[in-house]
């Protein structure tokens, strides 16, 4: 009896970590395609752009102090990679609030306004920044998190644009 008990508990508790497992390791998707996208021109993004790239989707507020603090981390990603990584900054606010952002940092990065309240399509923290691989794969999502110009980030860049 105290035999079929041990089986049965460990095969609770394989099922309940493979359970957890399972949920950490998924990422989530960027929600880039629930909204449409502005540049500053007011042109629609065309997704097309971003096939068979690399790339990083940042969800930012202007009056974020996290996502001031993550500009010259991404800004260091661009010109370290230059055209072999795209990145976009995304925000609701106000297409003059965006542009005098992007004039602040002097930033070479596209700047587009959603459509949708980011709120709307699951952007509650900011930033909330995304890395995507050629296949349109979430490789890397960071809330709040401003260090993306580190070795381990340098790295998995560089592999993804190689691949």
């Amino acid at each position: 009896m105290k035999i079929k008990t041990n089986i049965l508990v460990s095969l609770i508790l394989a099922l309940i970590l493979t359970y957890f497992i399972a949920t950490q390791m998924r990422k989530p998707k960027s929600p880039l395609l629930k909204t449409e996208l502005t540049d500053l021109q007011n042109q629609k993004f065309d997704g097309i752009l971003l096939k068979n790239k690399v790339f990083i989707v940042s969800y930012f507020q202007t009056w974020c102090g996290d996502c001031v603090k993550e500009q010259p981390e991404l800004l260091k990603l661009k010109e370290r990679f230059g055209d072999s990584l795209i990145i976009l900054m995304v925000s609701d606010e106000p297409i003059e609030k965006i542009t005098a952002f992007k004039t602040r940092f002097k930033s070479p990065l596209d700047f587009y306004n959603s459509s949708k309240a980011l709120k709307s399509i699951d952007i509650k923290r900011f930033p909330t920044t995304f890395l995507i691989d050629k296949k349109g794969k979430t490789v890397d999502v960071r809330v709040e998190g401003i260090d993306w110009f580190s070795d381990k980030t340098l790295e998995t860049i560089e592999a993804l644009v190689k691949e």
